[in-house]
């Protein structure tokens, strides 16, 4: 009987410390510079892909925190806040994508 709690412990510390890591989105490289990433992404994403994306942003960002604007903070700070936000809003790669297109292209360049 002791060896079964032991084990269900162990299994729900490992599921308990699965679910707490850290979920990133994948970035682009960091070799380009900020304005052709902007460009790039840009012309990889149609006119409502990016407005599916500004949708995600505003829907997903604003439930835990001040809504913050694209322009606000440059392309290299969004590519550093971004991947651990759309980890904590739970966004899917997909849609992740689509909200890191649209900021991006509409972040201050600098």
């Amino acid at each position: 009987m002791k060896k079964i709690i032991v084990l269900m412990g162990l299994c729900l510390s490992t599921i308990l410390f699965t679910q707490c890591a850290k979920k990133t989105a994948s970035t682009a490289s960091k070799a380009v510079a900020p304005s052709e990433e902007a460009s790039a992404l840009a012309k990889k994403y149609s006119a409502a892909q990016m407005a599916e994306g500004k949708a995600i942003f505003v829907g997903s960002c604003q439930k835990c925190h001040e809504l913050f604007q694209p322009a606000e903070f440059t392309i290299k700070k969004w590519n550093k806040v971004l991947p651990d936000m759309c980890g904590k809003a739970e966004l899917n790669a997909e849609k992740a994508a689509l909200v890191r297109a649209w900021v991006i292209t509409n972040a201050k360049q600098g």
